[in-house]
């Protein structure tokens, strides 16, 4: 708790205690150290985990604005509301949740000839994910006209590409983003314009994640682009524990922490832990 300066990954059990060390953490930083709760972001993986992390920080430091406390994607579509003009994305672009997704799917097959029987939906939006495995098409997405990415899948022979670029058309017409494109979209600006970039950086002094074994690779990487300049990234989970893979998440993310972040102090508590010496 009272370590807050460089990155530190604690890996603990189940009922060990890592939301509620993090939560202490929150406060302690707060309270004793004095830092705004704007300067702090804290996220994990849903909006029910988030309200409760609230509501514990209140019992102990009374109403803060708290409005850093949210998951990922909460803290994505809030960043792209007031940077994405920088790759004209507009303030009103459309967030897009499962059943859009399907929506925009089906028109993609019949706009594109792909045949249901050939390519279920949950398979094409496997490929499409895959396609979306880093930031390099959030360029595509967001500034070429829907008329050209159109042509594009029309052009293409593989069915594969065909469905990506057929998938991004129809987000294109709206302005729709779906959960990756949120995500690459606001790790795509923090990458690309420095000011943006060093801004956020300079906001953002401290970055905690709960349940870090369920992070994706566009997740993590966000987190570690916002902590690179002040390095005070703090991490929770039990690899033993993912439930997200079929989102993108590894346990082999967390496991490599220690590796990729210089100096980091690693906390490993056992299941019998308060019998040790």
């Amino acid at each position: 708790v009272e370590t807050t300066e460089g990155p530190v990954c604690v890996i603990a059990g189940p009922g060990a205690g890592k939301t509620r060390t993090l939560t202490h953490r929150y406060v302690y930083l707060v309270r004793d150290l004095g830092i705004n709760p704007k300067n702090i972001l804290c996220v994990t993986f849903t909006n029910k985990a988030a309200q409760e992390m609230k509501a514990r920080i209140r019992v102990m430091a009374g109403d803060l604005d708290l409005g850093q406390i949210c998951t990922f994607h909460a803290f994505c579509v809030r960043f792209l509301r007031d940077e994405g003009y920088a790759i004209g994305i507009p303030r009103d672009f459309v967030v897009l949740d499962e059943e859009d997704s399907s929506e925009l799917l089906a028109e993609v097959y019949e706009t594109f000839a792909i045949p249901g029987n050939l390519l279920k939906f949950s398979a094409a939006m496997d490929i499409i994910g895959n396609f979306k495995d880093s930031s390099d098409y959030v360029k595509d997405l967001a500034c070429t006209s829907p008329e050209a990415l159109r042509q594009r899948a029309l052009d293409s022979n593989d069915i594969s590409t065909r469905l990506f670029y057929g998938y991004l058309w129809a987000e294109r017409k709206i302005f729709g983003l779906d959960f990756d494109d949120v995500v690459w979209g606001a790790f795509y600006i923090l990458d690309h314009f420095e000011s943006v970039r060093r801004k956020w950086q300079e906001r953002l002094q401290y970055i905690m994640v709960d349940e870090y074994q369920d992070v994706s690779s566009d997740q993590a990487a966000l987190a570690n682009l916002l902590a690179d300049l002040n390095k005070n990234l703090f991490v929770v989970g039990d690899p033993d524990q993912t439930i997200y893979t079929w989102r993108g998440s590894s346990p082999e993310i967390m496991l490599r922490f220690p590796k990729t972040h210089a100096g980091c102090r690693v906390v490993r508590l056992l299941e019998n832990y308060r019998s040790l010496p």
